[in-house]
C-alpha cells in the first residue's frame, strides 16, 4: 500500500498470537474452537485464520459462505456452522467442505432424515435460558437418539449459549449452566458452552470445548474491563490522515447543524473518516481520538466521510499527519462506551472501503 492512504485498519497478527496465548491459558484442558464469523469480526477471515491455524483446534462461523471461505485456508480443521442450517439443499455444500451443521428446531430432522449424502459430524444448541436459538431441554434427550439413528449422522455434539456471562451480578449464567451440566452427563458426545465472558470467568473448562470470539482480537467481553486489564492486545488499529488544520475563532460552530460551539479560539482538524468507514455518529460531540499521543475530542457531528477535532492541545499537526481512532493507547471498548454500543458492533462494522493491512506477520505463517 502507498503512503496515500486516507484510512486503514492495521491488523497485528503479533498481536493475535499473543491473545491465542493467553485464550489457551484460560481455557485449561477445553478444546478451542476460535470464532470467525462476520469476517472475523471485521478483521478478516484471510488475515485471522491462517495465523489461529497453529493455536486453536478448530473454527466457528455464522454462515455457510464464511464455513466455506475458511475451509480454503484450512483444510482440515473442524468448523462448525453456528446459524446456517436452514434447507435441506445446504446438506450438501456442509459435506462438501466437511462443514458441521447446529440442530436447533425439531423442524430441521426430516432434512438429515431425508438425506443420503456423506455423514455430516453434527451439533445439538439447546435452549437452556437465553431464548434465542436452541431445542428445549425437556426434549432433547429423545432428540438425540432420534438424530443417531440417522445415517446422515456421523457425530453428534451438544452446546449451549450464555446469555449474561458478561455480567458478574447476574444469577442466569449459574441457572444455565446448572441445566446444561446436568444434560452433558447424560451425553457421550462433545460438549460446548462457552463464550469469551465464560473462558475469562473460567466458568465453562468442565466441557470439551470452548468458543472464544473478541478475547481472540484483543477487547474484554466483560462490560466493566478493557482488554488491556487481561493482557490483550488489540489487533486492530483504525487510523486516519488529517486533510485540514484550521484556526477558528470562539463562538463559532463546527459541523452539520452547528451542534459544537468553540469555547475559545481553536485549532480544528479534519480527519477522513466517517460513518460510511464504521465509526459511530453517536461519538459525535463525546468520543475522543488520539493525535501524536494526546487524546483529542470529536466536535460536531460525525459525517459521512470526515471527523472534525479539536486539536488544540495536540502541539503541531499538519495535514497528513495520523489519527488513531482506536487501538494501543485507546480502547474500543472506550470507544463504544462514548457511543453508547459495544465494541463487538463496532469492530465488526468496519467498512469494506477501509482497507486491512497487516502488520508482524508471524514466523511459519500459512498465508
Amino acid at each position: 500500500m502507498t503512503d496515500h492512504w486516507r484510512a486503514r485498519a492495521v491488523i497485528d497478527l503479533g498481536a493475535l498470537e499473543h491473545n491465542l496465548h493467553t485464550v489457551r491459558r484460560l481455557a485449561g484442558q477445553a478444546k478451542i474452537f476460535a470464532v470467525v464469523k462476520a469476517d472475523a469480526y471485521g478483521h478478516g477471515i484471510e488475515n485471522i485464520v491462517p495465523t489461529a491455524l497453529d493455536h486453536v483446534d478448530g473454527f466457528a462461523v455464522a454462515t455457510l459462505e464464511e464455513g466455506i471461505r475458511c475451509r480454503s485456508l484450512a483444510p482440515l480443521t473442524p468448523i462448525i456452522v453456528l446459524s446456517e442450517f436452514n434447507a435441506s439443499a445446504q446438506l450438501q455444500t456442509f459435506a462438501d467442505y466437511s462443514l458441521q451443521p447446529v440442530v436447533h428446531g425439531e423442524y430441521q430432522l426430516p432434512w438429515l432424515q431425508q438425506y443420503r449424502g456423506a455423514a455430516l459430524d453434527c451439533w445439538i444448541k439447546v435452549d437452556t435460558g437465553m431464548n434465542r436459538l436452541g431445542v428445549g431441554k425437556t426434549i432433547v434427550t429423545e432428540l438425540m437418539q432420534t438424530l443417531n439413528q440417522y445415517g446422515a449422522v456421523n457425530s453428534l455434539g451438544i452446546m449451549s449459549h450464555l446469555a449474561s456471562a458478561d455480567e458478574l451480578e447476574s444469577d442466569q449464567s449459574m441457572l444455565q449452566l446448572r441445566e446444561f451440566t446436568h444434560l452433558a452427563k447424560q451425553f457421550d458426545g462433545p460438549s460446548s458452552m462457552g463464550n469469551s465472558a465464560a473462558v475469562v470467568r473460567s466458568m465453562t473448562n468442565q466441557f470439551d470445548m470452548v468458543r472464544p470470539g473478541l478475547l481472540l482480537y484483543g477487547a474484554s467481553p466483560m462490560s466493566d474491563d478493557a482488554g488491556t486489564v487481561m493482557d490483550l492486545k488489540p489487533v486492530m488499529q483504525l487510523e486516519a490522515r488529517l486533510i485540514e488544520v484550521k484556526q477558528i475563532m470562539k463562538g463559532e460552530t463546527v459541523g452539520y447543524g452547528g451542534s459544537w460551539t468553540a469555547p475559545r479560539a481553536c485549532k480544528i482538524g479534519v480527519a477522513c473518516l466517517g460513518y460510511a468507514d464504521g465509526y459511530p455518529r453517536a461519538a459525535s460531540n463525546r468520543g475522543q481520538v488520539l493525535v501524536n499521543g494526546v487524546y483529542a475530542p470529536v466536535v460536531g457531528k460525525v459525517s459521512m466521510d470526515m471527523t472534525t477535532l479539536d486539536l488544540s492541545d495536540c502541539g503541531a499537526v499538519a495535514p497528513g499527519d495520523i489519527v488513531q481512532f482506536w487501538g494501543p493507547g485507546l480502547a474500543v471498548e472506550k470507544v463504544a462506551a462514548w457511543s453508547d454500543t459495544i465494541s463487538y458492533e463496532l469492530l465488526c462494522r468496519v467498512s469494506p472501503r477501509v482497507p486491512r493491512v497487516i502488520k508482524n506477520l508471524p514466523n511459519g505463517n500459512h498465508k
